[in-house]
């Protein structure tokens, strides 16, 4: 995972949990909303029974003092209208308690309508026993107006208060237990409700912290290592080792950082050795050029004393002597050979500019294989197609080019068996392609990677300048050389130029 899909992962978690905990803190707000509407309204329940049961006894006392000595009647209506104010409040809430499902809780429906006949039937006979209360309370009064105390005495005890004490107060005092029960019991409901969600509460944070540090900390410790390793990388690179081995960091931002190091890291050094390269080169045309000069004027020398013996030696007795005759012919080869060197020297250390001209590449091969030597046995064959779109060449360098592959082809080729060189051209992609195959007996895999080096050469008297130096003439051109070998199968050279002509890319560097 990369870091920064870690860290999306995170904000993620943490976004859900705010998101959950806000969603939580809305049901919780909306459960202990309804639970204090329930803790509520069962206690304005309790409070309601328990003002009735006190309105009542008011109202029986002051029924009781009437009934003794008489009097105005006037604050007994008052307290009955309390007490029928009451009866009403208590219905009223009941009835809204019974109606609003919400409030029910966990009850279950039968247990609901249950509930609400039974308080439905304790209120009317509440109703009805206050109500035959008050009845009676006009005949006691009127005997107690009257002046018969005694029998309005009697009438009282009989009637109103039997039925206060028989009738109104049970039932006054199991509404008043139930609704005591209502509060514990929604007392019970708040309190168990709010264990549930602090437990909850801490669940959550606790697992999400867990998972928060666990994400957290497995995305610091990816960080620690890759920056661990990337320094270490780093501190190496910058001491000179551009081969150190950066390990490969994953798929995450370090990883592609690693990636980008050890690309950075081989281009140094591939620059590096690039750098050396052209630095050795240079060396090496600087040699070329002091060695060219300075043997050039000696070997000029000794060749025209060669010249000059072998002049006065025609025609006497001892330039007839046959070792005289094969030492003078040895000489004049090797100063040859000695020239041709010089000459390789100072072509690979002189600078070159490109003469373009229209030059077909027929009559161009024709005449490079006019100009090789090669041996008895090796067949040169020029099988290049007419119709060949015409390139634009540097004529006399191009020729070089062609002959010193040519040349080293048919020399590739070992004694005793007939061989073949043949070079070929096609027109591909915009390009023209040129190979130079033999069947001779190829190039060791090892060697492949220098063979275009200078000074490289896998023959006893070759000085390794002529791959070189063609390899330097087809990039002045524009184009790219390759060569594909098979030990023991033969060898191909393929040149590939631009079928355009390219612009002149002016004075030669050493290749």
């Amino acid at each position: 995972m990369s870091i920064r899909n870690g860290l999306a992962l995170i904000f993620v978690v943490a976004a859900s949990v705010v998101l959950l905990a806000t969603l939580a803190l809305h049901v919780t707000s909306g459960r202990m909303a309804l639970l204090q509407r329930r803790s509520e309204l069962a206690y304005e329940d309790l409070t309601r029974h328990v003002t009735l049961a006190k309105d009542a006894s008011r109202y029986m006392r002051e029924a009781a003092e009437i009934s003794l000595g008489g009097g105005d009647t006037e604050e007994l209506r008052h307290l009955g209208a309390l007490v029928a104010r009451d009866l009403a409040a208590v219905e009223a809430l009941g009835r809204a308690w019974i109606e609003d499902e919400r409030l029910q809780g966990d009850e279950r429906e039968a247990e609901a309508r249950q509930a609400s006949r039974t308080v439905d039937e304790r209120l009317r006979r509440m109703r009805v026993s206050f109500t035959t209360i008050a009845g009676d309370m006009a005949e006691v009064t009127r005997r107690a107006n009257a002046g018969d105390r005694a029998a309005a005495s009697r009438r009282f005890v009989e009637s109103p208060e039997r039925e206060y004490e028989q009738g109104f107060v049970p039932l006054i005092d199991a509404a008043i237990a139930d609704a005591r029960r209502g509060v514990a019991r929604s007392s019970e409901e708040a309190g168990r409700a709010s264990a549930e969600i602090q437990r909850a509460g801490v669940a959550l944070m606790a697992s999400a912290l867990v998972v928060l540090v666990v994400l957290l900390g497995g995305l610091l410790r990816t960080m620690a290592r890759g920056f661990s390793a990337l320094t270490r990388c780093a501190r190496r690179i910058a001491g000179g080792d551009l081969g150190h081995a950066v390990p490969d960091l994953g798929r995450h931002e370090f990883g592609r950082m690693g990636a980008a190091l050890r690309h950075m890291a081989e281009s140094l050094r591939q620059a590096q050795e690039s750098r050396l390269r052209v630095e050795r080169l240079a060396a090496i045309g600087q040699l070329a050029a002091s060695v060219g000069h300075e043997l050039r004027n000696p070997l000029g020398a000794v060749r025209n004393a060669a010249f000059y013996l072998n002049k006065r030696l025609a025609g006497t007795e001892l330039g007839a002597e046959p070792r005289v005759a094969q030492l003078l012919a040895l000489m004049e080869k090797e100063l040859l050979s000695c020239a041709r060197i010089i000459s390789d020297l100072l072509d690979f250390a002189r600078e070159r500019r490109l003469c373009r001209s229209a030059c077909p590449l027929g009559p161009l091969v024709d005449d490079a294989i006019s100009v090789v030597q090669a041996p008895a046995h090796v067949r040169l064959v020029n099988e290049v197609p007419p119709g060949l779109p015409v390139p634009s060449l540097d004529k006399d360098q191009f020729r070089q080019v062609l002959v010193n592959l040519i040349q080293n082809a048919a020399e590739a080729i070992p004694a005793g068996r007939e061989g073949r060189v043949g070079v070929t051209a096609r027109a591909c992609d915009g390009e023209i392609v040129i190979s130079v195959t033999d069947d001779g007996a190829g190039i060791d895999r090892e060697h492949l990677a220098k063979i275009f080096e200078p000074l490289f050469s896998t023959k006893l008297k070759g000085t390794g300048l002529g791959l070189a130096i063609t390899a330097g003439i087809v990039r002045l051109h524009g184009g790219t050389i390759a060569v594909e070998s098979e030990p023991g199968a033969g060898t191909t050279f393929t040149i590939r130029l631009p079928r355009a002509a390219a612009p002149e890319l002016g004075a030669a560097q050493p290749v």
